[in-house]
C-alpha cells in the first residue's frame, strides 16, 4: 500500500469517528433541552393550580378554586325571595280589587193596586119543569155589576130588577131572551134589597108561577 492510499485510509476513519461525535453531540444536546422543555411545562401547571399570595411573612401558594368567582346559590335562598315576592305580588293585587268595588244604588219601585174586578150575576130561567129563577150569588157589593139573564127554556123570558128595601128609585130591565139565548146590562147597585122577576104573563103569570128571586147588595 502507498503512502498516499494509507492517508486516505486515515482521514476517513477519522471523518468517521467525527461523524459519531457529532451525532452524540446532537443526541445529548436535544435530550437536555427536551428534560428542560418538560419541566418548564410541570411548572407552568403547577402554577395554573396554584397562585401565590404575599402574607406578612412571605409568599403562600393558595390553589386556584379557592379564588372562584362564582358561587352556587345556598338552598332555597331563591325559593324564600320567591315566596317573599308572591306575598307581596298578593297584597298587592287584593288592594285595586277592594277599591274597585262599584257601590249600588237601589230605585224604589211604586206599587199600585191593581183595578177591582168587575162583578158580575147570572139568573137561570126555566119554565119546562116549573117556572123558576136561580141566581148565581144572592149576595154583591154595592157598585158596578153586569147582569146576566140565561134562558134555558122553550119560552121567551126577561128580568126586572126593583130595589124593595129601601124602596125607591127605579127598576132595571134586561131584555127578553129568547129560548136558549141570552141577553146582559151593566148596572150600579146601591146597598139594599132587590127583588127580581119575570113580566111576562102568557100563558099565565111568570112572576106568579115562581119565577122571582131576592138579591142583597152589601155596602
Amino acid at each position: 500500500m502507498t503512502t498516499s492510499a494509507r492517508r486516505l485510509l486515515a482521514l476517513a476513519a477519522l471523518a468517521a469517528l467525527g461523524g459519531a461525535a457529532t451525532a452524540q453531540a446532537v443526541a445529548a444536546t436535544g435530550g437536555a433541552q427536551g428534560h428542560a422543555t418538560a419541566k418548564q411545562s410541570a411548572k407552568k401547571r403547577a402554577k395554573a393550580k396554584a397562585r401565590a399570595v404575599k402574607l406578612s411573612g412571605g409568599v403562600a401558594w393558595v390553589p386556584a378554586s379557592a379564588f372562584a368567582t362564582s358561587r352556587p346559590p345556598l338552598t332555597g335562598t331563591t325559593g324564600g325571595n320567591g315566596g317573599a315576592n308572591g306575598g307581596t305580588g298578593s297584597t298587592g293585587t287584593g288592594a285595586p280589587g277592594g277599591t274597585g268595588a262599584t257601590p249600588t244604588t237601589t230605585t224604589p219601585t211604586t206599587t199600585t193596586d191593581p183595578p177591582p174586578q168587575q162583578q158580575a150575576l147570572g139568573a137561570t130561567v126555566d119554565e119546562r119543569s116549573g117556572y123558576t129563577m136561580l141566581l148565581s150569588r144572592t149576595t154583591l157589593t154595592a157598585g158596578s155589576v153586569v147582569v146576566q139573564l140565561i134562558n134555558k127554556g122553550e119560552d121567551p123570558h126577561n128580568l126586572r130588577i126593583v130595589r124593595t128595601s129601601p124602596s125607591g128609585g127605579a127598576p132595571a130591565d134586561l131584555p127578553e131572551a129568547a129560548p136558549q139565548q141570552q141577553s146582559s146590562k151593566s148596572l150600579t147597585l146601591s146597598s139594599g134589597t132587590y127583588y127580581l122577576y119575570c113580566t111576562l104573563t102568557t100563558p099565565v103569570s111568570h112572576e106568579a108561577a115562581g119565577m122571582h128571586a131576592t138579591l142583597r147588595v152589601d155596602p
